[in-house]
């Protein structure tokens, strides 16, 4: 018995060991020794700094790393369509952006998202569960992706899980200071084959998808929200809107909540998960 829960346990720790690689490892270590050093550096520049030379000092660390980790992630293959157009934060010191997830921007031209590795993801979370994390919400957006404002998320989207995905969720949010309601954005994650792809896009729907109760009053909501010159007049449409969406979401419903709205973050996933 002792011995088949010593197999048992051996097993369990296999994905672990194969989520976090060497060279997840190594990169890790270096991001935060690149980071330390340009902090030290700058807190000893003479005053006032030299905000010039002090952007080329921070890029020509960003660029040693951004070098490395598109060494670590050479190994997987990028969805199909989709070229590296940058690295992830930038910058990566000093400030709030020193604590984001680094990876690296991809875009198709239509879809900006950022990809890293599930051993990187997991290093960063604390060795939390990477998967799980996505999967209970347990992901602070506004820390992993620098975002310009708080995320929160609103619903979960009806996302089915492409071919060869190992997980895909999509999630309607809230982006905004204080009591903003009306979600105005999406969220997805793809993992697949080691890769972690994130995407946080402003919500939107097609004629044809703005078909059930809650998709109707998002999109009409939403378009008044952004043709409103006023500030107080969005701060009032706002609030309204978000409790409306959220009586909707509570009323019976014999199908999913917002399906256009799941359509259209299902149509990036299936871009961030194709060969």
């Amino acid at each position: 018995m002792r011995s088949f829960l010593v197999v048992l346990l051996v097993l369990a720790a296999a994905p672990l060991a194969e989520a976090q690689t060497p060279e997840d490892r190594a990169y890790v270590a270096a991001r935060e020794q690149a980071v330390v050093g340009l902090e030290a550096r700058y807190r000893s520049l003479p005053r006032p700094i030299d905000e010039a030379a002090w952007a080329r000092e921070g890029q020509a660390v960003e660029d040693e790393l951004e070098a490395r980790l598109r060494g670590v992630m050479a190994r997987f293959p990028m969805p199909k369509g989709f070229s590296t157009i940058g690295f992830h934060p930038d910058p990566i010191c000093c400030g709030t952006a020193a604590g984001s997830l680094d990876g690296l921007l991809l875009s198709n031209g239509r879809i900006r998202a950022m990809a890293t590795t599930e051993g990187i993801l997991r290093l960063w979370l604390g060795d939390r569960d990477p998967r799980a994390a996505l999967e209970n919400d347990d992901l602070d957006y506004l820390r992993t992706l620098n975002a310009d404002a708080p995320v929160r998320i609103f619903t979960p989207l009806p996302v089915a899980r492409p071919p060869g995905a190992d997980l895909a969720i999509g999630r309607l949010v809230v982006k905004g200071q204080g009591v903003t309601r009306l979600p105005l954005h999406i969220a997805v994650a793809v993992v697949r084959n080691g890769v972690v792809h994130l995407s946080l896009f402003p919500a939107s729907l097609e004629d044809a998808d703005a078909t059930a109760a809650c998709d109707a009053l998002w999109r009409e909501a939403s378009e008044r929200y952004r043709s409103a010159d006023d500030l107080d007049a969005r701060r009032d449409i706002d609030a309204a809107a978000g409790e409306q969406l959220e009586r909707c979401m509570k009323a019976p419903a014999t199908g999913p909540i917002f399906p256009g709205l799941g359509r259209r973050a299902q149509r990036t996933v299936n871009a961030l998960a194709a060969d």
